[in-house]
């Protein structure tokens, strides 16, 4: 809840600040997401921070982000004011994959035992930073400007759910059992830092990196499971605390001014 009331008197105090200023323009911005550190790798699910407490790496793949930035100015020649909101989607890495269809088997002992196993979904992380900072831009030429910024806020981190089914039959009985775990929501300071160049006052091409924070993983996970014997079913709900996500990325990615 503290993370929560912080994050709406940030969004205030950037409202605020915007307000107070004269805008002078903006831009909407598309390009990658490339993690780095303990968000981009994954060894095994042992390993994974979305199953497994105290663990800390999101096996996350190159993804994409959409932005919009606003630039207001503040009476000294190159120098402005910046608020950023952008939207990060990844998705998970090769290994993940690799690891989820491993998790994927049929097997069979004959006409008395059979089984199967299978992901319905496969988890995918998304991202929301906003951020208040400063940017500083040079002009080479009338056509031509090299620019840094960098500034600070908060993220919050959205995880899409995960579905697991089951399938054991002994002797024409099945069972089915199917767990299904949905993530919480999470909020946590964010920084980012970035530089590039201007062209013909209209096009900007840029790289970025973004540190959104730490948080923990943790959401509602159910069980049901359910026989062929009568349509036998029964659920059970509990509450699980996984490891912690800290998403740290590359954005390279163009944008254009209005």
């Amino acid at each position: 809840m503290k993370k929560v009331i912080r994050m709406v008197m940030l969004c205030a105090m950037m409202v605020w600040g915007a307000q107070s200023m004269a805008q002078t323009r903006g831009a909407i911005f598309f390009g990658a997401s490339i993690p780095t550190g303990d968000y981009g790798k994954f060894d095994n699910m042992s390993d994974f921070a979305l199953t497994t407490p105290d663990a800390s790496y999101a096996g996350a793949a190159v993804g994409f982000n959409a932005g919009i930035k606003w630039y207001f100015n503040v009476g000294v020649k190159g120098l402005g004011a910046m608020l950023s909101i952008d939207g990060i989607y990844n998705g998970p890495n090769s290994d993940l994959k690799t690891a989820y269809r491993s998790g994927e088997v049929e097997n069979g002992f004959g006409s008395l035992l059979s089984g199967s196993t299978k992901y319905n979904a496969t988890s995918k992380i998304i991202n929301v930073p906003a951020m208040l900072g400063v940017n500083y831009t040079y002009e080479i030429n009338p056509n031509l400007s090299v620019f840094a910024e960098t500034g600070l806020g908060g993220s919050y981190r959205a995880i899409t759910r995960m579905e697991y089914v089951g399938k054991l039959e002994v002797m024409g009985v099945e069972t089915q059992q199917t767990i299904t775990q949905k993530y919480d929501g999470a909020f946590s300071f964010a920084w980012q830092i970035g530089a590039g160049v201007e062209v013909s006052k209209n096009l900007v091409i840029g790289a970025s990196f973004y540190d959104l924070g730490n948080a923990e993983v943790k959401g509602e996970q159910t069980i049901k499971r359910k026989t062929s014997v009568n349509n036998n079913t029964n659920t059970e709900e509990k509450y699980l605390t996984f490891g912690t996500v800290r998403p740290k990325m590359f954005l390279v990615r163009i944008g254009f001014i209005f």
